[in-house]
């Protein structure tokens, strides 16, 4: 693969809305299948989704209208982008702010801690969209 400007892609995940945080999903996966590097970084509210306990922050049962409807499940679209090889980083000042832990966290994907900034500067030079 080329490496061309805008080939790596981070999304950045603050929302608290189960809606915009699936079709965050739905476009990393996307993006993977264009042969972008993907990467998300979790904070704020959005750290919730990624808990063992995701259904009661989706307050809108909006998951179970996704399969109501024959569309992917948010577990299904997660296994989807861990597959894709999407890369998965959360902030642990935000995970320590919601008085959450690490140990919650779903098991079906590999996520590492890292700081906001490291990220950033990671990526200064590549595309970001802000959820």
């Amino acid at each position: 693969m080329q490496n061309n400007k805008n080939s790596k892609i981070l999304i950045i995940l603050f929302t608290a809305d189960f809606y915009k945080y699936y079709y965050a999903l739905n476009l990393a996966s996307t993006y993977k299948a264009t042969n972008k590097d993907v990467s998300i970084f979790y904070t704020g509210y959005a750290i919730n989704f990624l808990s063992k306990y995701w259904k009661k922050y989706d307050r809108k049962k909006i998951n179970n209208k996704l399969i109501k409807k024959k569309m992917p499940g948010y577990i299904e679209i997660l296994g989807l982008c861990a597959d894709l090889k999407v890369n998965f980083y959360f902030c642990n000042t935000a995970l320590d702010f919601l008085n959450s832990s690490d140990t919650n966290f779903l098991h079906n994907i590999n996520i590492k801690s890292t700081p906001l900034y490291k990220i950033l500067n990671k990526y200064k030079n590549e595309q970001t969209i802000f959820i």
